[in-house]
């Protein structure tokens, strides 16, 4: 059975256990743009292979081992998404924002 935590443990592991988005999205914006973004990586791998194959595509009949590794060496856009970070790393990172703030005048 697990001993009653004093609620100073309570927020220390709450601190550490919930993330926040840092990217420069709001969070709600953040799950719309990921979803875009991956679209995005799979629509533009998906149109090289459709541009190589279509080059490889002539009046003469292509090798298919040729077309075959073209194909997989086509390039992929490499986006992935950057994980959230743990409340307390989050929470520091705005204080010493507001502490020390960006001046671009």
């Amino acid at each position: 059975m697990t001993r009653k935590r004093t609620p100073q443990e309570k927020k220390r592991d709450s601190l550490q256990r919930d993330c926040r988005n840092v990217v420069a999205e709001s969070q709600w914006g953040a799950r719309d743009a990921i979803r875009r973004r991956k679209q995005w990586v799979n629509a533009s791998h998906r149109k090289a292979v459709r541009q190589l194959l279509t080059d490889l595509s002539g009046a003469s009949p292509a090798d298919p081992v040729r077309v075959e590794s073209d194909v997989a060496a086509a390039p992929r856009h490499g986006w992935r998404k950057r994980p959230d970070i743990p409340l307390a790393a989050a929470l520091r990172l705005r204080r010493s924002r507001l502490i020390h703030p960006n001046v671009n005048d």
